[in-house]
């Protein structure tokens, strides 16, 4: 397992590696995107529901992330997080925490990260995190 990473950070932009877990057929990541003030408030606007018909701007983005090893991997992104200490303060947040499963064999010394959403002013990121290799634990023998 691969513990918290600072990805990207700008003006009420942050965007954090929570963790990275291996599994026997392969790997989650799960990372947390908090937006504040005008970027909160574009990201709820992005992912409203597109119920209105009167609306004139009925289009969603989502933050884009590809995953990859050899293989690439692009999920939906779409897991909100409310804030409910901040919304009953009158602050306006947005909290993703999506996760993006990438069905790759180990051993994975390797994962590269990019992440974007324009539509709510963060930039396009390029990170790769290395993983340590774990031994598996061997079982006791009894004698």
């Amino acid at each position: 397992m691969h513990g918290h990473r600072l990805l990207s950070a700008h003006t009420h932009l942050t965007l954090e590696l929570v963790r990275i877990t291996a599994y026997p057929s392969g790997l989650a990541v799960q990372l947390a995107l908090t937006a504040t003030g005008r970027p909160a408030r574009r990201a709820l606007h992005q992912t409203r529901p597109l119920t209105d018909p009167a609306d004139p701007s009925a289009r969603w983005s989502y933050l884009d992330v590809w995953a990859g090893t050899d293989y690439l991997a692009v999920a939906d992104p779409y897991l909100p997080r409310p804030d409910l200490q901040a919304t009953a303060t009158g602050i306006c947040t947005y909290r993703s925490e999506p996760l993006y499963w990438l069905p790759v064999p180990p051993p994975v010394r390797t994962v590269t990260l990019t992440a974007e959403w324009p539509q709510i002013g963060l930039p396009a990121s390029v990170t790769t995190v290395n993983l340590a290799v774990i031994a598996p634990q061997s079982t006791p023998r009894r004698t």
